[in-house]
């Protein structure tokens, strides 16, 4: 038995609820993509060719990765733990950058080093610097030898920094504090690349893990410390950020990278209440999310992504 054909008016009826339902499908996908109402929607970073000098100190868990943007030149400075260089990746592009003038480790502990291979497999770096550490005292995991792999395969240029070096990026101007030329530490940390970043009448410094022997020989050297901004060292831990270091820095915003809930009981009780007596305004990744902070040369302001 042959069906009956179909009238051409219940064709159009079908067809009408065809295109119903293909409509209610696109909508209901809309509504799942689209944030919901009151929620605050993630926007861009400062753009690589605006005006200014931008830090974004990104939340990349319990490590921590520095993005440094001035007049359409970019630096990043560590990436987190491996699992972290997706996310770095995604803030470059967000950022609008293409390319890195230049990428510096500050020390070869994992959750600095971890997320670059990913980065620089990517995203093409003019220059890759890090700190002179005696042979014994590298690491001798897998990792780490990865990094360097990935950075001659990628042809990468690669110098030591040390304290009194300089580097540009467009109008401001990174010195290296720390670590001294030859400098033997018994801890690892106390080889991280201790960075003054000025641009016009502002500062900011940047601490990596540092702790109290560099805090004790910079204030002992006389080192310019005074400054808008300090990222605090070793994601707020009780091994630096002392009193007399803090005062001497006097910061009128400090950010601490860190990861929510972690295991080390980070930032330390005792460095916040430093920090809060101050008076400055302080900032967590674990809490807010990335925090970007803009100079414009005379005055900084910070605002978290939540």
């Amino acid at each position: 038995m042959q069906p009956k054909p179909v009238s051409r008016q219940k064709r159009r009826a079908l067809w009408a609820a065809f295109f119903l339902l293909l409509a209610l499908a696109a909508w209901l996908l809309w509504q799942e993509l689209s944030p919901p109402a009151g929620s605050p929607v993630s926007t861009p970073v400062s753009p690589a060719d605006g005006e200014g000098l931008t830090l974004c100190v990104l939340d990349v868990g319990q490590a921590q990765s520095l993005l440094l943007i001035c007049d359409g030149e970019a630096i990043l400075i560590d990436a987190g733990e491996y699992a972290a260089g997706g996310k770095v990746l995604a803030a470059l592009s967000r950022a609008g950058v293409p390319s890195l003038s230049a990428v510096i480790l500050t020390h070869p502990h994992s959750d600095h080093y971890g997320g670059l291979r990913t980065v620089l497999q990517k995203i093409p770096a003019a220059a890759f610097y890090t700190a002179a550490v005696p042979e014994e005292q590298l690491p001798t995991v897998t990792s780490y030898a990865r990094l360097w792999q990935t950075l001659a395969e990628q042809s990468v240029p690669c110098a030591y920094l040390a304290a009194g070096d300089t580097l540009s990026l467009g109008k401001a101007v990174i010195t290296v504090l720390s670590p001294t030329p030859g400098a033997v530490c018994e801890n690892l940390n106390n080889y991280s690349l201790v960075l003054r970043v000025e641009y016009g009448g502002t500062a900011l410094l940047l601490m990596g893990d540092a702790e109290k022997e560099t805090e004790s020989a910079l204030l002992q050297g006389g080192a310019a410390l005074a400054a808008d901004v300090l990222v605090v060292g070793h994601h707020g831990s009780g091994t630096g950020n002392g009193e007399a270091f803090l005062s001497a820095v006097s910061p009128r915003i400090a950010v601490i990278s860190v990861g929510e809930d972690n295991d080390y009981n980070l930032p330390d009780t005792a460095v916040l209440t430093r920090l809060k007596a101050l008076e400055c305004a302080v900032y967590r990744t674990d809490l807010q999310g990335t925090v970007t902070v803009v100079s414009d040369g005379a005055a900084v302001t910070a605002s978290p992504a939540k």
